[in-house]
């Protein structure tokens, strides 16, 4: 069992970060329609949010089982602080919106991940940072809101996808 968690722990990055290239800025129909509810509707923002936290709570009881240690009492506490929907939603939109801090948060998992008993909160970091890409931006929420646009569907879309990232 230890060895199974271990294995989950060291791989989790790079099932995200393969993920990640896989998805990013693609227009498969499946991401389409991810895009449109994440622009058109706060449930599926919502959803999206929890689900990030469900992941961080299951890395962080794999580092802990692991490795416990302080960094994984941090992590798990900053991960609880995600459940409230306004810290978690105002996170993904700080760190899509600046592009330097997100860089500076990945740049600071990357560190954390380097030094040892750190693997957990470069693990939270990275997952953030991560999910935080594929959060709409403000200006894609804005978009829903213009009068014009919400006459043709199709074009409303387009133009989520064209301004998403």
């Amino acid at each position: 069992m230890i060895q199974i968690l271990t294995l989950i722990r060291f791989a989790f990055p790079f099932l995200l970060l393969t993920a990640f290239f896989c998805l990013y800025r693609k227009e498969y129909g499946f991401m389409k329609r991810f895009m449109w509810k994440m622009a058109m509707f706060q449930s599926a923002r919502n959803l999206y949010a929890y689900l990030v936290v469900l992941m961080l709570i299951f890395i962080n009881w794999c580092c802990h089982v692991t490795a416990p240690n302080l960094s994984v009492v941090v992590s798990t506490l900053l991960t609880l602080l995600l459940l409230n929907r306004k810290i978690a939603e105002s996170t993904f939109h700080l760190l899509h919106e600046r592009k330097r801090l997100w860089f500076a948060t990945l740049l600071l998992s990357m560190v954390c991940y380097a030094l040892p008993y750190m693997n957990s909160m470069s693990l939270f970091l990275f997952a953030v940072s991560v999910a935080a890409v594929f959060y709409p931006s403000e200006r894609v929420l804005q978009l829903k809101s213009h009068p014009e646009a919400i006459n043709n569907p199709k074009d409303l879309l387009a133009l989520i996808i064209r301004n998403y990232y």
